[in-house]
């Protein structure tokens, strides 16, 4: 087990060494709305901020990234024929991701791009209804998300993003859509 982690480790050495002259460090970020949702937990809706990190510009095209997508939603309603309902949703992934195209970096100049990621992240959903049925739980577990990136729209650069995150209980996975913009020159 020792000598595979040394070998681990000398070989990411190497690989940032490799790509050490390209290192650009760069913050992007966006903002938006999304959607999650899980079997055992409910779902609802959330505002997004994806704050991003580049490390490694591997070409004008494409870089490599640590970042989240943060999510945070609270939704509530009443009336005196149908009772109260509610919902709450917490999304905090950690996660690397490679970036292509469109947004990739400041240098990108091509309308369309995306980028594909894992890590790990922790999210908690709450919610009642008015047929007294209601659930609250947090979990943790391994996030992969993807998405594409595209000025297309308006000339506004806009993100879609899809996420996956396989909980550690196993009970219930949770699925999230955002649409963000992106916020910065693009």
């Amino acid at each position: 087990m020792k000598k595979i982690t040394i070998k681990l480790a000398i070989l990411a050495m190497a690989l940032f060494a490799n790509f050490s002259a390209n290192a650009q460090v760069e913050f992007n970020h966006s903002a938006g709305a999304g959607i999650y949702a899980s079997a055992n937990s409910g779902g609802g809706y959330a505002l997004m901020y994806s704050p991003r990190l580049n490390l490694v510009e591997l070409s004008d095209e494409m870089s490599v990234s640590v970042g989240s997508h943060l999510a945070f939603g609270l939704e509530f309603s009443s009336n005196s024929r149908s009772g109260s309902s509610g919902s709450f949703i917490l999304d905090v992934p950690l996660v690397a991701e490679l970036n292509f195209g469109h947004a990739c970096s400041s240098n990108s100049s091509v309308g369309l791009g995306g980028f594909v990621g894992a890590g790990y992240g922790f999210n908690k959903m709450s919610y009642s209804d008015p047929l007294g049925f209601s659930g609250d739980r947090s979990v943790t577990g391994v996030v992969i998300n993807g998405g594409f990136r595209t000025n297309l729209i308006r000339e506004s650069s806009v993100t879609v993003r899809l996420s996956y995150m396989l909980t550690t209980d196993g009970n219930g996975d949770v699925f999230g859509l955002g649409l963000t913009y992106n916020i910065g020159d693009f």
